[in-house]
């Protein structure tokens, strides 16, 4: 897929997401794109736990980033953001244009050569991780017109997958059974498809995800959660954290502040 079979996104959604080409399907779980309108005063935008890597590009000036995230500043324009456990906090005054392309843990050595657990939780300069190849991308992604830019970062890493070897394959599979039951999937459920025992699978999450098979079914499953939030309309919390695996609504409340340091009630608030 080249840039120009991107489809444009439509300038009245903020934020869109797109599958990979088949090409990064192995690697790539979507490639998105955010744009933030300008509004009086400044705009904070919570950036929540995913189970993914992301590489992030600021086809505007870049935002500011809080905490964890202060890195994220200008003059810099591209950042690798690992698989993080807490949310954070950037801000910007002014329209901005961001625009990346999310992970899978497995495709994160392919593509950036190195694992998901080197980055772990850190938000780093793409420079910093790649080297002088960033700059290259930052050139030939953020050096045309907005609307083919999500097009070039496609080719981009498709140039970098050919060069690359596969994915470990039972991370792949591991990772891909975890997200098609959303993040429910017991893990001796998980043992027996994969036919391998608990110590290598703990193992291999570790070398090649970064942290236990546990832990990212829980992220995926708050992702999960997270994404249908904007649907839930009249639907009361209760039955809304059962449908979505948690043993009651305490148990959804209590995760969902843990990872995004807000309750789901306040950040659907924030959201609004």
């Amino acid at each position: 897929m080249t840039s120009s079979e991107f489809a444009e996104i439509p300038r009245d959604q903020w934020y869109v997401e797109i599958a990979p080409p088949a090409q990064l399907a192995d690697c790539v779980l979507c490639l998105w794109e955010m744009r933030i309108p300008a509004m009086p005063g400044t705009a904070r935008v919570r950036i929540l736990p995913n189970a993914c890597v992301d590489i992030v590009l600021y086809g505007s000036e870049t935002s500011r980033g809080e905490g964890s995230a202060a890195i994220v500043a200008p003059p810099h324009r591209s950042y690798v953001v690992g698989s993080t456990l807490r949310s954070f906090i950037v801000e910007s005054v002014g329209w901005r244009h961001v625009l990346g392309v999310s992970l899978k843990p497995e495709g994160t050595q392919p593509l950036l050569g190195i694992p998901a657990a080197v980055i772990g939780e850190s938000v780093a300069l793409l420079d910093d991780v790649i080297g002088a190849e960033a700059g290259v991308i930052e050139e030939r992604v953020l050096g045309g017109p907005a609307e083919g830019s999500m097009g070039r970062l496609a080719d981009c890493l498709i140039e970098r997958r050919r060069a690359a070897e596969a994915p470990d394959e039972t991370a792949r599979r591991a990772v891909a059974l975890i997200h098609g039951a959303s993040g429910r999937k017991r893990i001796d459920s998980l043992l027996g498809d994969l036919n391998v025992s608990a110590r290598r699978l703990e193992r291999n999450f570790l070398t090649h995800v970064g942290m236990s098979p546990k832990l990212f079914s829980r992220l995926v499953r708050f992702d999960r959660a997270v994404r249908d939030l904007g649907a839930r309309g009249a639907t009361p919390w209760s039955q809304f954290a059962l449908a979505h695996g948690y043993t009651d609504q305490a148990h959804f409340i209590n995760e969902f502040r843990e990872f995004a340091g807000v309750t789901p009630a306040e950040f659907a608030k924030e959201s609004s």
